[in-house]
């Protein structure tokens, strides 16, 4: 009966064992900052700029947590079972924004939440849309839309909005070209966003 019992054991742990083995590696993407660094700024240059603030980046669950998300239709959300972004979109797409900013050289400095440091402006984000959009099984885009609204913070009032589209082709249908079209399509947003903030001559 002991024995009966042992091989049962040792039975159930093969077939889990053999389960297991079975779940593929997850991948990793990351959203990479990409572009060229700004130069640095001596004093007096920086004291005659502004300071903006990237205040946290709102969006709805979906982008909230690290799923690659997917869509065949226009209100279904899936996302990759074996596939996840290396943090929340909210938390990456901010570090790109930062970057595309900072490269203009039109900022004293540009800081992000949760900086104490005071700043002249302050940048609200609303992440509406960062997934992969499957419209059959050769052709789909990477699509991101966000909204801005930039503030006074002298004032604390709202003195210009605006929302930035990008749909970039991805090569084929998988996570993998899902994460690079992606990846264009932010760094497409980054950039119209720098270069809308610096023709405001803030």
């Amino acid at each position: 009966m002991k024995n009966r019992r042992l091989l049962l054991a040792l039975l159930c742990c093969v077939l889990a064992s053999c389960s297991f083995n079975k779940i593929p590696a997850g991948d990793l993407y990351t959203i990479s900052p990409g572009g060229e660094q700004g130069s640095s700024s001596t004093a007096a240059r920086i004291k005659n700029q502004p300071i903006i603030k990237l205040a946290p980046m709102r969006a709805s669950r979906a982008f909230s947590g690290t799923d690659i998300v997917y869509s065949t239709t226009r209100y279904e959300q899936n996302s990759y079972a074996y596939s996840r972004w290396s943090d929340a979109p909210v938390k990456l797409l901010p570090l790109l924004l930062q970057n595309a900013l900072e490269a203009t050289g039109g900022f004293g400095a540009v800081i992000n939440s949760p900086s104490k440091a005071t700043a002249d402006f302050l940048l609200e984000s609303t992440l509406y849309d960062f997934s992969h959009h499957v419209h059959n099984e050769s052709t789909s885009d990477g699509v991101i839309d966000i909204r801005f609204h930039l503030i006074d913070t002298a004032t604390n009032l709202v003195i210009a909005t605006r929302e930035f589209h990008s749909q970039v082709p991805a090569s084929s249908v998988n996570a993998r070209d899902a994460a690079a079209a992606l990846n264009k399509a932010a760094e497409n947003v980054a950039h119209e966003l720098a270069v809308w903030l610096v023709g405001m001559h803030l």
